[in-house]
């Protein structure tokens, strides 16, 4: 356990106090006139009594030599209880019956005090007093029997603790380790790790320290007793540490003689913490402490509480403040442009080469931005892949212009991260002030808008901020919230557009096709709002009703048809997919050899190796799976290698070529060919047309769909279609 270094030396002082008066003999001498001896002894029982620190000491039979004021004070004793030869027994009775103690059985507690101080080694203890105050206890045997103790009202130092938290902890284990190292009573003065000094009422030195001697680099001859607080300030002007003009400041402070704290900032970059305490009688006592350690670690407090960790640029709140202050100097400084940058292709790097990666590849993007910018300029990181640039002091909006072209020029060049050469890309948003926003929080706000339409506009690319874009997105955000309205609400509706078998026309299956019967704006086709669902996540609520109700329905039928239902790339990455597959199947009673599950190329190329094992999965308790559009992707043919798949979907954008593009019918004969091959069915889409069906019959695909051979219906007209099909095959 850690001694508190300013208690123990003001012990000291108080045992040598206490010695010198106790050891001198009452002659007539001493009743004529105080000599010089007992003038100082006098001077340091009253600076006992005048310690912001509790003092007491004991003989071996437990009765009070020494208990000081402060002592007093904090146990709320009085001077009777307390007085020279009182017991200890009595003093624990009145704390007891003055409240300090809670919560303990009265004998109990007597008694495990009276042994404690029976110990005859040092110790250290932390209190609670019943009102919240935390006392640190220094226990001290003196050789020959009796105790020397100290208590010291730390509350607001385990308060500031509280405050500074782990960076504090660090702080602490030192002064612990400094306090255990100096536990013993003859050597705590000289390794304190406080600066101790005692001045009379004339300013002159009665007691100092090593330490504070250390601290300022005091020579021997300036450390004696009657050394004047003028000399002293002197010495540090000489050596550099303060100027003339600080040494007078603290001269007329000690001269005025009021309670204070202040921080010293010394002139080789130390600063030191001045706790200045009044004596009674005239005089003081200061403490002085080195807390430059402590400023530098609450300055790296300071630095992290407003810059991002993995960049070190300015993070979203410096920015927010610097954006606030360059707005109110405006005047001065001319239009201010925020540029708000979003790297494109991100995720593909972090999904395909780690997180590691991802990082790396930040702070390589932090570094080419902050090449492009002035000393003026700001750069923040947003957080994810977002950054943003305040801009000033140039001409609006070519200094924008040129700087976004730019940003998107450098951003663009390869990365050579970690033996990977990696190629993103940037989108800029950009907002000016006064025309766009006269406030940090619009004017942020309008950049991300102009982001988002950049963004929209096919990214690596930058685009200015315009009015219409702020009703787009409220619309777009009102949208949202009925979106998630519609799920709870139950307005969502199943249509289902009918496939038909080449060879006989029959319906041999349906594909699942969501519609949203909006209240105010009647019904809502997919590509209005699926996209929305699948930026805001909500899809994956929305396919899971959808994969429930289809295959509810689709049970129900009159005789047995597939159903197809699109997946989408969230499904696979959030949640379990193949559980939610089996509980369907077995809750609404469909066989899993009659689900379809689409899925497109491009979720094989966000994340193939679980998408592929979750796809494994789903085929071997005998879903069918079917890649849908293809052919519109970069990899068609390597995504047939890698998957069996039972089904492939020609896009319709093929199938609309029929008899316009020679490449149309080369492209379709190829893929019916190659389904063939694989023992694959071949759905051809977008049928619309007579001559339509007619070609793709003749190419060799198994199966179509279109608005030719079968409009999207509701469920109630696909019974009845079915059912009527079937009273046909009857006849």
């Amino acid at each position: 356990m850690t001694v508190a270094l300013p208690a123990l030396a003001v012990a000291c002082l108080a045992a040598v106090t206490w010695l010198l008066l106790a050891g001198r003999p009452q002659s007539a001498a001493r009743q004529e006139g105080a000599t010089s001896a007992d003038l100082e002894r006098q001077q340091l029982l009253r600076a006992i009594n005048n310690m912001p620190i509790g003092l007491v000491m004991f003989d071996a039979n437990k009765r009070a030599l020494i208990v000081n004021d402060c002592y007093r004070e904090t146990y709320g004793l009085s001077r009777e209880v307390t007085a020279r030869g009182s017991h200890l027994r009595d003093m624990l009775e009145e704390r007891l019956a003055a409240g300090t103690i809670e919560g303990v059985d009265r004998e109990t507690y007597i008694e495990r005090i009276l042994k404690l101080v029976e110990q005859t080694e040092s110790s250290v203890r932390r209190v609670t007093l019943g009102d919240g105050r935390t006392i640190n206890i220094i226990h001290h045997p003196i050789p020959g029997g009796g105790w020397l103790g100290t208590h010291e009202d730390v509350t607001d130092r385990e308060q500031l603790h509280c405050q500074l938290a782990h960076q504090n902890e660090l702080l602490r284990e030192r002064e612990l380790q400094l306090k255990a190292q100096n536990l013993h009573f003859d050597a705590a003065l000289a390794n304190m790790s406080q600066g101790l000094t005692m001045f009379d009422r004339e300013l002159r030195l009665l007691v100092c320290n090593n330490q504070f001697a250390e601290l300022y680099a005091l020579p021997a001859e300036l450390m004696r007793p009657g050394t004047s607080l003028q000399s002293v300030l002197q010495h540090r002007v000489s050596t550099g540490l303060c100027s003339e003009n600080d040494a007078r400041e603290r001269l007329t402070m000690a001269g005025h003689n009021a309670p204070g704290t202040s921080i010293v900032e010394m002139g080789d970059g130390r600063a030191v913490l001045i706790k200045h305490q009044p004596m009674r009688d005239g005089g003081f006592v200061a403490t002085h402490e080195d807390i430059t350690e402590q400023r530098n670690i609450e300055a790296r407090i300071k630095h992290m509480a407003h810059h991002d960790a993995l960049t070190d640029l300015p993070n979203r709140l410096l920015l927010r403040q610097q954006l606030e202050r360059a707005l109110d100097e405006q005047a001065q400084r001319g239009p201010i442009a925020v540029l708000w940058l979003d790297l494109d292709r991100f995720k593909e790097v972090n999904d395909t080469l780690g997180h590691a990666t991802g990082d790396a590849l930040l702070k390589s993007v932090a570094e080419r931005l902050q090449s492009c910018v002035r000393a003026e300029d700001t750069v923040a990181r947003l957080g994810g892949d977002e950054f943003a640039i305040i801009q000033t002091g140039t001409s609006q909006p070519v200094g924008a212009t040129v700087l976004a072209a730019r940003l998107i020029d450098v951003i663009g060049a390869p990365f050579q991260i970690n033996d990977h050469q990696i190629v993103v890309g940037a989108s800029v948003g950009i907002a000016i002030a006064p025309d766009d926003a006269d406030n940090a929080e619009q004017l942020l706000k309008n950049a991300d808008l102009a982001l988002y339409r950049a963004k929209s506009d096919g990214r690596g690319t930058y685009r200015f901020f315009e009015p219409a874009m702020d009703a787009l997105m409220h619309a777009r955000r009102q949208l949202e919230i009925d979106l998630r309205d519609a799920i709870g609400a139950h307005a969502f509706e199943l249509f289902y557009q009918p496939i038909l078998d080449v060879e006989d026309g029959k319906v041999v299956g349906v594909e699942g096709l969501l519609r949203w019967n909006h209240p105010t704006r009647g019904r809502i086709e997919p590509g209005a709002f699926i996209p929305l669902a699948e930026e805001t996540g909500l899809i994956v609520s929305i396919g899971e009703w959808v994969l429930r109700t289809a295959c509810a329905q689709i049970a129900s039928l009159p005789r047995p048809v597939n159903v197809a239902v699109n997946l989408s790339a969230l499904q696979f990455s959030q949640g379990d997919l193949v559980r939610l597959v089996l509980e369907t199947l077995a809750s609404t009673g469909l066989e899993a050899s009659r689900l379809e599950l689409e899925v497109t190329e491009t979720l094989l190329l966000e994340n193939t190796d679980k998408v592929l094992g979750t796809l494994g999965r789903l085929r071997d308790v005998g879903v069918r799976i079917a890649m849908d559009d293809f052919g519109t992707a970069y990899s068609s043919l390597s995504s047939l290698r890698s998957f069996p798949f039972d089904k492939i979907k020609i896009d319709q954008s093929f199938v609309q070529g029929l008899g316009q593009s020679d490449h149309a019918f080369a492209i379709i004969e190829a893929v019916a060919g190659i389904g063939a091959r694989l023992d694959m069915v071949t759905t051809a889409e977008g049928v619309e047309t007579e001559d339509q069906l007619a070609w793709v019959r003749a190419l060799g695909v198994t199966e179509v769909q279109g608005f030719y051979t079968g409009v999207p219906l509701p469920f109630g007209e696909l019974v009845r279609l079915l059912a009527q099909e079937k009273g046909q095959a009857a006849a």
